[in-house]
Parts: structure tokens; C-alpha cells; sequence
């Protein structure tokens, strides 16, 4: 549930009303040059309220929507905390109240909750994480996120467009780290021209957070940053000693539960699936490796390919990827065909006032099969599965570049790049 209740969907809600926000910015390239006042009051009229309440409703109806799915599926639903006894048997514990259901097979999807490292595990009640976040009654003016990754990227972009200051405190030297670094290095420069501070390559070494006082952290250079909030954002671990797998003899650390190519560990009824088992931490990914437990657990054959999931980051630059980056393809002993396309040189994206970015694609030289591909720019998320499919046919670039791709679009970009 972490997905729906505290992870894509309510952010997704965040990052669109501040996205909504940020284009005033751009409007005002349009309007009269008295107009700035009204833009400036526009943005200072922003209901935090409204846009939590928002957020919420989304929640609810995709909850609803669920529920009704699984009536009309025929799908028991039971809420509660489960543990198993046994391979075959699991205790579900709601209230006072505690059922046994006996099982065939066992599909688990527990999740993860979010990661506090020292120094932030003492001061953990005072901080913020990508689940609590949610439940901030009103906006701060001020923010330091730590983790220059995915979540923190994200949530940098939400603070700043409603007018927070934000820095940014990342270990690595460089944001995404687990990205291209190419990608790390546009979304630098777009974070610093919009006033975000970044901390790259260093490290929090204490952190004060009084209720009723400014949260303050230290870095190991010297620097000493003070905010209204410090938002936590540096990974996410397994928690699962409430659902006895002692008891199916799984054991599992803080990574999760590891599994084997088909979702199993311990007994050969029981799949682990998800952020649990940290093959990839995307609610995607969750799901095409839960379908798939589920084909095999009704005794079928199921497919399930890692190296083909989406990995989509909703900034603005937006940022997507698939497959390798060249130092991976490299590494696994291609001769890599890089080709690239900038955004700057698209009409569609020169008319729209979206320039920022670049498309790229990665092949085998030997072979001409693509690699993986790196996105970033306006609908880069979208345009991304453009690669994926291809990649899952195991298309060509060649072959790819044979479509003919609409004229304007941002997508045409794709077959830009690969005409280099």
C-alpha cells in the first residue's frame, strides 16, 4: 500500500499542484509587464489546505476503485495485521479480534518503510520522511532535504515551487546517483537556477530537532544549515519481524527477503514480491513480479525481466531511463553506439518554451540492439515507453528508427537521436 497511500499517487498529486504553480512562472514571459504583482499574489494564495485535501481525495478513490474490483472479482478482503503459522496457515489480527485462513499458496507484498541512518535515527520523531511528509499541517518556508536521489529530487521541486527554500544534502557527488550522469548533471544545473540549494559529496554529522525550535544539521565541512524542516530521504528498508517467517523458515535483513528467479524463498508456495525482496523499489515493478508469482502459483510459467522496468523521476526537467547507462553496458563488455538529441534542437519543444534536456539511446555496436535509453525533458516519462517496447521486442536501432514519428512532437526527438 505504500504506493497508493504514501508514495506515487499523493506525490504525483503534490508535484502536479506545484508544477501548476511554477508555470505562472513562465506566464509571465507573456503578459504585460505590469502583470508580475498579480502573478506574485496568485502564488502567495495557494491553499495548502486545498491541496492536501486534493490529495486525499485522489486516495479515496482509488481506494474505492479497488474495493469495487475486487467485489466484482469476487476477491476476500481482510484487513488487519498477518503473520504465518505455518506454509499453509496465517493469523490475521484486527482489533480484538484474531482469524486463521489456511492458504494454498502465499503471494507476499509487505513493503518497506523509510530508512534512518545515523545521525538521524536519534532525532527521528522530529524529521521528516517520505511517508510523514504527508501529514504536514501547513507549508514550511524552509526545507533541507537529505538525499539527492529519486524522492529527494522530487520533493526539492514540490518545496521550491511553492516558494520554500530548499537545500539538498547528498553523500554522492552528484544527484541521481544511481542514474546516468549526465542526468545528475542537467538536473544540477536546473535545481541551481532555481535557487535550490545543493550540498553535493558530503555528509550530516549531527542533527538538532527541538519541537518548537529551527531543525538544524551539520555537514562534514563545517556547514552548518538551519531550516524549518529536514526531510529524511536516503532509502528505504524491510521491516518485517511481525510476519513470523521464522515460521516458514525465510529469513530475511534489512534488504528484505531473498528470493530466487521465481519469487520463492522457504517454502515453494510462498512468493515474495516488491520492495521486499529490493529487486527494484518501484510499485511497477511490484506488480509485474506479483502477476507473474501469481501465474506460477496457479502452476503456470511466468516471465519477469529486471533489466526492462521504467525507472521514471517526476521533476521538472522530467527524467526517465531504461536498461544501462554506458558505464553498465561497458562493464558487461559492449562496445557501446551512444546517440543523443537535445531538446534545444525540436520545434515542438522551442514553441512550448521546454528546451531543457535531451534524449538518448544506447545500442550494441556489433549488433545494433538497444541498450538502454536516458530521457530527459518535457513528457520524458511518457515518451520513455517508446524504448521500452522496443527494447522488449528486441528491436534494432535501426529498426527503430523506421517509424515515422508525427511532426511537432517531443517524441520525434527519439528518432532525432537515433539519425546521429
Amino acid at each position: 500500500g505504500v504506493c497508493l497511500n504514501w508514495g506515487c499517487i499523493p506525490s504525483k498529486s503534490y508535484l502536479d499542484a506545484a508544477h501548476k504553480v511554477h508555470g505562472l512562472v513562465e506566464l509571465k514571459n507573456l503578459l504585460t509587464d505590469d502583470s508580475a504583482p498579480v502573478l506574485d499574489g496568485l502564488k502567495k494564495n495557494v491553499s495548502w489546505e486545498k491541496i492536501q485535501r486534493r490529495r486525499q481525495a485522489v486516495i479515496e478513490k482509488l481506494r474505492m476503485g479497488l474495493r469495487k474490483s475486487f467485489d466484482a472479482k469476487g476477491i476476500r478482503y481482510v484487513q488487519g495485521e498477518a503473520s504465518f503459522i505455518s506454509a499453509n496457515k496465517a493469523s490475521v489480527r484486527s482489533g480484538q479480534d484474531t482469524a486463521e485462513l489456511e492458504f494454498d499458496s502465499a503471494i507476499v507484498a509487505a513493503g518497506t518503510v523509510p530508512f534512518f541512518p545515523p545521525p538521524f535515527d536519534s532525532a527521528r520523531a522530529g524529521l521528516l520522511d517520505s511517508n510523514s511528509v504527508f501529514d504536514l499541517p501547513r507549508l514550511p518556508s524552509s526545507v533541507i532535504i537529505v538525499g539527492g536521489g529519486v524522492i529527494g529530487a522530487e520533493f526539492s521541486c514540490f518545496f521550491n515551487a511553492l516558494g520554500a527554500s530548499v537545500s539538498i544534502v547528498e553523500m554522492a557527488p552528484s544527484l541521481l546517483p544511481a542514474e546516468d550522469e549526465a542526468l545528475g548533471r542537467l538536473l544540477k544545473t536546473s535545481f541551481e537556477k532555481r535557487g535550490i540549494k545543493l550540498h553535493l559529496g558530503r555528509k550530516a554529522v549531527s542533527v538538532s530537532a527541538q519541537p518548537g525550535q529551527p531543525k538544524k544539521l551539520a555537514l562534514d565541512d563545517g556547514t552548518e544549515l538551519q531550516a524549518d524542516e529536514i526531510m529524511v530521504c536516503v532509502g528505504r528498508v524491510a521491516q518485517l519481524g511481525g510476519l513470523g517467517l521464522e515460521n516458514i523458515g525465510v529469513n530475511w535483513d534489512r534488504r528484505g527477503v531473498k528470493v530466487d528467479p521465481s519469487f520463492r524463498a522457504g517454502p515453494q508456495n510462498c512468493f515474495f514480491v516488491g520492495d521486499m525482496n529490493s529487486l527494484c523499489m518501484l510499485a511497477h515493478a511490484a506488480g509485474a513480479q506479483g502477476s507473474a508469482a501469481a501465474e506460477l502459483a496457479l502452476g503456470g510459467s511466468a516471465y519477469y525481466d529486471n533489466s526492462l522496468i521504467p525507472r521514471c523521476v517526476y521533476t521538472w526537467p522530467e527524467i526517465a531511463s531504461i536498461g544501462m547507462d554506458r558505464k553498465q553496458a561497458e562493464a558487461a563488455g559492449f562496445a557501446v553506439k551512444q546517440q543523443k538529441a537535445f531538446l534545444l534542437g525540436s520545434g515542438r519543444a522551442l514553441a512550448q518554451d521546454q528546451t531543457e534536456g535531451f534524449f538518448q539511446i544506447l545500442s550494441d555496436s556489433a549488433t545494433g540492439r538497444i541498450l538502454g535509453a536516458q530521457l530527459a525533458g518535457a513528457s520524458a516519462t511518457e515518451l520513455l515507453h517508446v524504448l521500452a517496447v522496443a527494447m522488449s521486442a528486441g528491436l534494432t536501432a535501426a529498426q527503430l528508427k523506421k517509424t515515422v514519428f508525427a511532426h511537432p512532437t517531443i517524441a520525434e526527438s527519439i528518432h532525432e537521436a537515433l539519425s546521429r
